[in-house]
């Protein structure tokens, strides 16, 4: 790599060393993340001034997102598109309130869950199942997430968590939000969210080593 090393005027060669590319590297992500959050400002601006255009533009960014959330949630791609629809409606009337607080992403999420409890309150086909009662955990083995919610058998082990457990495994796992992330979404500290990860996942674990046994 040359780089120019100022007085004499004069370019040397100098190795890029790995120190120097992950130092890169870091510059890089960060100007990404600065560069992104200009654009979501930029885009919450047109959105409270009432742009047509930026509402459709908002939608086109997080329709596939926000859609796969609800229908893992939900579990009925008919409920689905009732509060997908129904999350937007929310979503136009409210942004003119949106404060800036947390992401776009996040307070998207935030309305969606809220929608999605709402109506998984209303139906009588969904039970409320009590975390405590949720499953009598005995394996003291770590379970690998990421590698048994691959399987398409594992979709249905998800739909069968209790709500608040599918919550954040739909949020960890299919839309990569960290801890602090799906505790800004469904309101509770980061410390409850690890919890409710680490029990559902010994609960998928102990259903998947069940069914390949």
């Amino acid at each position: 790599m040359q780089v120019y090393t100022g007085g004499a005027g004069c370019i040397v060669d100098e190795p890029c060393t790995g120190a120097k590319t992950e130092r890169r590297d870091r510059v890089e992500t960060k100007a990404v993340a600065v560069e992104n959050r200009l654009h979501e400002q930029a885009l919450i601006s047109r959105l409270q001034k009432g742009d047509a255009r930026a509402i459709d533009e908002l939608v086109e960014l997080y329709k596939r997102p926000l859609f796969g959330f609800i229908v893992r949630v939900i579990n009925n791609y008919t409920l689905a598109e009732d509060v997908f629809q129904e999350t937007w409606i929310k979503v136009i009337r409210s942004v003119k309130h949106f404060r800036g607080d947390s992401k776009l992403s996040t307070w998207l999420f935030q309305i969606a869950l809220n929608q999605c409890r709402d109506t998984m309150r209303k139906d009588r086909r969904y039970i409320h199942v009590p975390l405590e009662e949720a499953e009598n955990l005995e394996s003291e083995n770590t379970p690998d997430p990421d590698q048994i919610l691959k399987a398409e058998e594992v979709k249905r082990m998800v739909a069968g968590l209790p709500a608040k457990m599918r919550e954040v495994i739909v949020l960890k796992y299919y839309h990569d939000l960290n801890d602090q992330e799906i505790a800004d979404v469904i309101g509770c500290p980061a410390g409850t969210v690890k919890s409710r990860l680490h029990r559902a996942s010994k609960i998928l674990y102990q259903k998947w080593t069940h069914m390949n046994r």
